[in-house]
């Protein structure tokens, strides 16, 4: 007989998990929520959109707007402190740095699929 889940093993927990980085400007911490269901399904609303061209359905992404989606959602806070406008212009080498914390694009899509990859 299988063993009967527990709230807590169904629900996204409360806390941000706390990871630090190394940029090419010193230490930085980032907290990181995990990304809900709810978010998941949510996302592609916010960067893919899909065109009828001559009839084809094409996907287009906006991995900018991925990005946004994913560093508005999931960080939750950073030491040094920013602010979401801040973090949507950080420099190029600590955005490389962040992404490793952050879901990738194919996560998130696995993750749509049905796939069971966590996210976040």
């Amino acid at each position: 007989m299988a063993e009967k889940a527990t709230a807590n093993d169904l629900l996204i927990g409360n806390e941000a998990d706390e990871h630090t980085i190394e940029t090419p400007f010193g230490e930085m911490k980032v907290w990181v929520k995990q990304l809900t269901w709810l978010e998941r399904q949510n996302a592609l609303t916010k960067f893919v959109s899909i065109s009828a061209d001559g009839g084809d359905m094409t996907p287009k992404i906006d991995f900018g707007g991925y990005w946004k989606f994913v560093i508005t959602t999931c960080i939750e806070k950073t030491e040094p402190s920013l602010t979401t406008s801040q973090l949507l212009n950080i420099k190029p080498e600590v955005g490389e740095a962040l992404q490793s914390l952050l879901p990738s694009f194919e996560d998130l899509m696995r993750g749509i699929a049905g796939g069971s990859a966590p996210l976040g």
